[in-house]
């Protein structure tokens, strides 16, 4: 039996090339959050299915995580990563009985020059730097402006895909008009006022805070344990000021548009629908055009949406360093110098608490079960992570005293 396909162009059917423009939703959805923090956005352009941009009202949070974040300190619980600290260290990175340590502190130059030495200073013997009567001033005259918790970078990816998609656009127009197609040059006008007013009505602004006016305030400590449905714990070594703004605080978002928030979104409904509609007329050149536009751009936004997050997000706020010791690395692997060489999650717990030298994080959060053969262990794991010792079986005395 042979294979029989059409032989001229008029054999080919293209009326359906519609539903290609709302196809690639989930992607679309997916490159939404930091697409919409760009100005750039508005840019009139086909984006695959725009209909993904569409909420039913504005946006008031970010997405979280599911992740277990508990105060080493406050002893605060929250049940959710929030959307930033996510992108600062995204825990989808982070493998299975995996133990990363790592230290977050506002930037210095979010802070304005002050007389008094840090213990840090002190202790070298570093020369101070001392205020200016002008710098002085300037503190009490003028108000610090707020800084945004985190913003798109200039050369973010989608940045460039939303330029270059405009031009691309923009192509398509011309030749539609070039070879008289009037269903065309409406459509594809059409789709790209929608994909502005969709994304109008979805433009947002990060979170910012005011910067503090003195480095030399003693902040007391702040760490913060996060635990993994999988097992992994995240130690961050952090200020109870930075443990707020990125666990603890309000992440609320700044909506550019005000106003009509409703009539952006009813509008572009309608003209979205319409343009389908348009597309379906089209002449069979511009259908196949079409065709290969949002194949090549589902394509590229999907390839964007599997770019790491530090791709499009920097955080000028924050200064973030690994400082996992050498002996806590690896805890996803075998390893056969350690007192159990097989990841799990008794050895990953241990390592944790060996950073945070404290078990009231691991009670708190419901780490350990709450029974006194798992409470002896508790106790035993605090005291040998205090005297720094780094070579407690504690493999032996859970089989001793759990089983």
């Amino acid at each position: 039996m042979v294979l029989e396909f059409p032989t001229s162009r008029n054999g080919w059917k293209l009326d359906a090339v519609g539903l290609l423009a709302v196809i690639g939703e989930t992607t679309t959805e997916k490159c939404a959050a930091p697409m919409t923090a760009s100005y750039l956005c508005l840019l009139p352009r086909l984006i695959p299915a725009p209909q993904a941009l569409i909420r039913p009202n504005r946006r008031e949070s970010l997405a979280r995580a599911p992740a277990s974040i508990v105060g080493v300190h406050t002893g605060m619980v929250q049940g959710q990563l929030p959307y930033i600290a996510n992108q600062i260290h995204p825990i989808a990175d982070i493998s299975p009985y995996d133990v990363r340590v790592l230290q977050i502190r506002h930037n210095p130059s979010m802070h304005l020059p002050t007389n008094t030495p840090d213990d840090e200073s002190r202790a070298m013997g570093n020369p101070v730097r001392r205020t200016t009567n002008l710098e002085r001033v300037k503190s009490f005259v003028v108000p610090p402006r707020p800084q945004p918790l985190m913003k798109t970078k200039s050369m973010a990816p989608h940045n460039i895909i939303s330029v270059l998609s405009t031009f691309l656009t923009l192509g398509l127009l011309i030749w539609a008009i070039v070879i008289g197609d009037g269903a065309a040059t409406i459509a594809i006008v059409l789709l790209s006022c929608a994909t502005t007013l969709f994304c109008a009505a979805a433009l947002w602004s990060p979170p910012s805070r005011v910067s503090t006016r003195e480095i030399s305030v003693r902040v007391p400590p702040g760490d913060v344990v996060i635990r993994t449905g999988y097992g992994a714990f995240l130690v961050i070594k952090c200020d109870e000021r930075v443990a707020r703004e990125l666990y603890f605080g309000t992440e609320e978002v700044v909506q550019v548009i005000t106003r009509g928030f409703g009539s952006c979104v009813g509008v572009g409904t309608v003209v979205f629908m319409v343009a389908v509609i348009m597309m379906g007329n089209c002449s069979w050149t511009m259908q196949a055009a079409l065709a290969v536009t949002y194949l090549l751009l589902n394509a590229v936004y999907w390839f964007a949406a599997l770019l790491p997050s530090k791709t499009h997000w920097e955080f000028p706020r924050y200064q973030c360093e690994d400082i996992t010791p050498e002996d806590v690395k690896n805890q996803d692997k075998v390893l056969y110098d350690a007192d159990s060489g097989w990841p799990s999650f008794t050895r990953s717990l241990w390592k944790a608490i060996l950073e945070t030298k404290s078990v009231a994080w691991v009670r708190k959060g419901g780490a350990a079960p709450n029974i006194p053969a798992w409470n002896q262990w508790l106790d035993l794991a605090e005291s040998n992570a205090q005297i720094g010792n780094r070579n407690w079986p504690f493999m032996e005395e859970k089989k001793r005293l759990v089983g």
